[in-house]
């Protein structure tokens, strides 16, 4: 079953991010204990990073682990794609400042993200931060004719950014490379053995006739 915030509005009071932090509350560095999980769930993927499958998890010390397939639910840990260093950290934790995502007020009620299904249609968004011993998180269920409310999908596509997540997914396909390194070395020991094969051959032909 779906958690009952996933069916909540995108416009509800009190639990809709925005944009209107005042510039002054941007000030503050970035948490020591700051920390991101985000999880998209959907059946029907499009091309746009932020409308697949995927998980992003950024704990504190920076390492980034994202992963873009089905399957990998709020319950699996992706792979370390890279580790943020500390600027790129700071510059997160502003721009969920500036989003409005940082502030565990606007967040909703602390959910159970493992009982979340992936949806017959549409998409289910699952964000979960931590800050200065907080948690908080926000659940979205976009229907097919809605769109995610801006400032999480403006923060989602900055996640996908870091990961060096592309919008459009491409069959790469690499031609095979020869490389030329010389005469084969190992040419003359096959021909020896080739020719002492022959001649033994050929003695035991001379023994077996009468």
């Amino acid at each position: 079953m779906l958690l009952t915030a996933c069916s909540a509005p995108s416009g509800s009071a009190g639990a809709t991010p925005n944009s209107s932090v005042p510039s002054t509350s941007l000030d503050t560095g970035v948490p020591d204990d700051f920390s991101v999980d985000v999880t998209i769930l959907t059946e029907e993927e499009g091309d746009a990073a932020d409308l697949r499958n995927a998980r992003y998890v950024v704990f504190p010390d920076g390492t980034l682990h994202y992963a873009a397939r089905a399957g990998a639910g709020p319950n699996t840990l992706p792979p370390i794609v890279r580790r943020l260093d500390r600027r790129q950290m700071d510059g997160l934790w502003r721009r969920a400042r500036q989003l409005g995502l940082a502030d565990p007020d606007r967040g909703e009620a602390p959910s159970n993200f493992n009982k979340v299904w992936i949806p017959w249609e549409g998409h289910i968004y699952l964000m979960a931060l931590t800050a200065n011993d907080q948690y908080w998180n926000f659940t979205r269920r976009i229907q097919p004719d809605q769109e995610l409310d801006p400032a999480m999908r403006a923060f989602i596509r900055d996640l996908a950014a870091l990961a060096w997540a592309e919008d459009e997914r491409q069959d790469i396909k690499f031609d095979a490379r020869r490389y030329d390194y010389g005469p084969d070395p190992y040419a003359v020991y096959r021909e020896n053995a080739r020719r002492l094969a022959e001649a033994a051959e050929a003695d035991g032909a001379e023994t077996d006739d009468p």
